[in-house]
């Protein structure tokens, strides 16, 4: 039987339901690579409305067990967690019962794609997305190899901006302390601090008290001898930092 919800509605337009639009690609059509998905019934877009209507653009990931696709999520924990598709076709997710249904369609896997484009894209996804090529050309592509992206001295204060991600910093020459203000928190920054005077070169948080060092609420950690180098970056969450210790001299937290 074949069910509606067109039938008997009065003439004219409707209030628009589904965005079947979203020009995500950049370059050629025929740099994407594809393949087909089991999109899970269950997916949501939640900044969409209503949230059964997937729109084009929306990051998926595979969960582990089934092999579905489902919208990506850093703090998942089934596999959907790693960003590893793109929808590329508006999905309704629910049949005119309001009962999820499973979609097959293809999901792009690889190519180019525009960063500001594609829907709950963060930090963490670039990284997880080595087969796609970012139109922001300048920022790290997903997948590299080397844990830093560039090398900067700094011998004064000094506010980290996003486009600072993966970039290893040294005091060399410093004559006092230098304090490395953390950008915003959000998933997947990675930052480093290199002791390379006898001089203390500290990380300190935005927010204050959700950095991860020797307790679970310090606002800042820091290294003073020569060598000393801190390792810090945030959790899938976007809630903490999380220090490691990456040279031979000891680091501290307050």
């Amino acid at each position: 039987m074949l069910i509606t919800d067109s039938y008997a509605i009065t003439p004219g337009l409707t209030t628009a339901r589904e965005t079947y639009e979203n020009e995500f690609r950049w370059g050629s059509q025929y740099q994407g690579v594809f393949r087909n998905g089991l999109i899970d019934g269950a997916s949501r877009d939640t900044g969409n409305t209503p949230t059964y209507e997937l729109r084009p653009g929306l990051l998926l990931g595979e969960v582990t067990a089934t092999g579905k696709y489902k919208q990506y999520s850093p703090t998942a924990t089934d596999g959907s967690e790693v960003a590893s598709a793109v929808l590329i076709e508006g999905l309704r997710m629910t049949d005119f019962d309001g009962t999820d249904v499973d979609r097959f369609y293809a999901v792009l896997v690889g190519g180019p794609v525009k960063k500001s484009k594609l829907i709950n894209f963060d930090n963490m996804a670039r990284q997880q997305m080595d087969k796609f090529h970012f139109d922001d050309i300048g920022q790290v592509v997903g997948g590299h190899w080397f844990p830093w992206k560039r090398f900067v001295n700094k011998t004064g204060n000094y506010t980290i901006v996003a486009a600072d991600n993966y970039t290893l910093f040294d005091n060399t020459g410093a004559a006092g302390t230098v304090v490395l203000t953390l950008p915003t928190i959000a998933a997947g920054y990675y930052f480093g601090a290199l002791a390379g005077a006898a001089q203390i070169i500290r990380f300190t948080s935005a927010e204050g008290s959700n950095v991860i060092g020797t307790a679970l609420t310090n606002s800042s950690v820091s290294v003073t001898a020569i060598g000393g180098l801190i390792k810090i970056y945030s959790n899938p969450a976007g809630t903490k930092w999380i220090v490691e210790q990456g040279g031979t001299q000891t680091i501290t937290a307050s």
